[in-house]
């Protein structure tokens, strides 16, 4: 149980990678310039072999939820400065723990829509594609050292 949660966390984070890695285009022809398909992170996609179709609605989801993210993102990070502001000034114990609040539900919010765009994309990978990512992501993991068992 342990080490499939494991590995569901591994494939997250490296669905999540895809959100960076999928172009911002990908109607440009094969050899055209500025075509930069695949080159982010190494070229997970290259490697994943992505057929045309992956490779469009990989894209569509990264769209859908782009401005979603980014908007909450900034949110969070105004909301963050707030609290430390409000930390280091003259704010009433009430008003930061209001301002807590809203840190920790904008906080769930992008991880909520990070969670959803890595389902959406899993959806669209094929088990050997899915595998195939994970592997690679271990692989660039810092001092690519193994996950710890846990006793």
């Amino acid at each position: 149980m342990l080490k499939q949660s494991l590995t569901a966390l591994l494939l997250c984070g490296s669905l999540s990678s895809l959100l960076a890695i999928v172009p911002p285009t990908v109607a440009q022809s094969e050899n055209a310039p500025g075509d930069y398909r695949g080159r982010g992170m190494g070229g997970n996609l290259d490697a994943l072999n992505l057929t045309p179709e992956q490779r469009q609605q990989l894209q569509a989801v990264r769209q859908q939820y782009q401005s979603r993210i980014e908007q909450t993102r900034n949110q969070l990070r105004t909301a963050k400065e707030e609290l430390r502001q409000m930390m280091s000034g003259t704010a009433s114990e009430e008003q930061i723990r209001a301002k807590h609040q809203q840190v920790r539900e904008l906080e769930n919010q992008l991880a909520s829509l990070r969670f959803e765009s890595m389902l959406a994309m899993r959806s669209i990978l094929t088990p050997q594609q899915r595998q195939s990512l994970a592997t690679q992501m271990q692989q660039r993991r810092p001092g690519n050292r193994p996950m710890k068992p846990q006793p």
